[in-house]
């Protein structure tokens, strides 16, 4: 395949999305390129699990986990029989990089970006690793074998920042500034170095909207882009449980039952091998849910009764006049002005309590924290929890009163879950 030096414009608009307008290829970006400098290795302590040596890139290298869990539980009919352990993973591996770069392709495209940078011997600073850069492209049909030599080259160092690059540049750096709405935010946080939340979404659903609401608000004549459809993976947060964002059914409820955890600066992953834990691509719940969250803004848990014509509007339901007073009285009956979201759903949809929180009362959960130092036992592993539902949801406890955080994001999607652990995991 043909390898070509990208133009230094192209490699500063490269660098300024991913670490901000402040840098040039030419500027030094010092210990967060440090931080971001490692490849993508198994554990020697569990075969198919990445293993972070710092603080950062979590975020790339958590969603590429979280398919190749989906890749060894679920495709299982397409794993080739005889491999090795080592064989198995790495098909994991250029699986889940295959997943990935095909969402970031625009239409009419063919091809996809894939970085690599000449082999050096030790570390090299980001001007070098810039000055090493070459871009191929693999066409779309034989991606998978055109990967191959990839995943080996992504094993070695620097290889996690190649891979990011080549998403970047799979995307577009123009149309991840559209996704972005246009505004100074980059992919790395300039701060602490770790992903942002627009690259994690970039990874899981092609675009990098900074957003986790389901579809796109209006906030005071501001479109604000969210996620517009289920995800393969989902996404649940501990900033939910401390009442700073709401994440929307899209990522709560994936194809998979797989989600990346998010704490305040790192990312892990919970999944089981239940599939009655993920639900059908649109249910009512899904669709009642996302229309009201269109309404609160603020993620409050109610709108104003005033937005019941909207809210039935939005539902295609019948919104007559003289129907929407009698709902709203029977909403609303001490008249304080306000629908909560339980007490609409409730009324509207009841059946669809129990089939988005009660998929089943108990289901054995695995945990994944990339960090050695974040494990106990310093090895990175799956850790098995048995988690149980109890029933009681209208008498649950508010998810940030949970004993950890592990469980206080997790309530954020079932609100009564407990789970037994040997040791309890660290998210961070």
């Amino acid at each position: 395949m043909d390898k070509c030096r990208p133009s230094n414009e192209e490699i500063s608009k490269l660098v300024e999305v991913v670490w901000g307008r402040e840098y040039s290829s030419e500027n030094e970006i010092g210990n967060t390129f440090e931080q971001w400098s490692q490849g993508f290795v198994f554990s020697e302590d569990e075969p198919n699990a990445l293993v972070q040596d710092k603080g950062g890139p979590c975020a790339i290298i958590a969603p590429i986990q979280a398919y190749i869990i989906r890749y060894l539980l679920f495709d299982s009919e397409v794993v080739r029989a005889g491999n090795s352990q080592s064989e198995e993973a790495l098909d994991a591996m250029i699986n889940a990089f295959v997943c990935v770069l095909k969402k970031l392709v625009g239409e009419g495209v063919t091809a996809v970006k894939c970085v690599s940078v000449n082999e050096v011997a030790g570390s090299i600073s980001s001007v070098s690793f810039h000055r090493n850069i070459t871009i191929a492209n693999l066409d779309l049909e034989t991606l998978s074998d055109g990967l191959r030599d990839y995943a080996r080259i992504w094993k070695r160092p620097y290889g996690v920042l190649s891979f990011l690059y080549s998403c970047v540049l799979t995307r577009g750096v123009d149309t991840i500034r559209d996704d972005l709405s246009g505004g100074d935010e980059n992919l790395i946080d300039k701060t602490f170095g770790h992903g942002n939340q627009s690259l994690v979404n970039l990874l899981l659903t092609g675009a990098a909207t900074p957003n986790v609401f389901d579809y796109s608000k209006d906030v005071s004549g501001l479109q604000l882009h969210g996620i517009q459809e289920t995800t393969e993976i989902g996404f649940l947060s501990i900033l939910e449980a401390h009442r700073y964002l709401k994440v929307g059914e899209f990522l709560k409820s994936p194809k998979y039952p797989i989600w990346i955890l998010g704490s305040e600066a790192h990312l892990t992953v919970l999944f089981s091998r239940d599939t009655s834990l993920s639900v059908s691509d649109d249910t009512p719940y899904k669709r009642a849910r996302a229309a009201f969250d269109q309404l609160d803004v603020e993620g409050n848990g109610f709108i104003p009764t005033s937005d019941l014509p909207s809210l039935l509007h939005k539902l295609e339901m019948v919104s007559e006049p003289d129907y929407i007073s009698i709902m709203a009285e029977q909403l609303d009956p001490e008249s304080m002005g306000i629908i909560l979201f339980n007490t609409f759903i409730q009324e509207f949809f009841p059946e669809t309590v129990n089939e988005e929180y009660f998929v089943q009362k108990d289901f054995d959960v695995f945990h994944y924290n990339g960090l050695v130092q974040s494990n106990s036992d310093r090895k990175v592993s799956f850790r098995q929890g048995k988690a149980i539902i109890y029933m009681e949801y209208n008498h649950a406890p508010e998810a940030g009163t949970a004993p950890y955080p592990l469980l206080r994001v997790l309530r954020t999607k079932w609100p009564t879950i407990e789970i037994e652990w040997d040791i309890i995991p660290s998210i961070v």
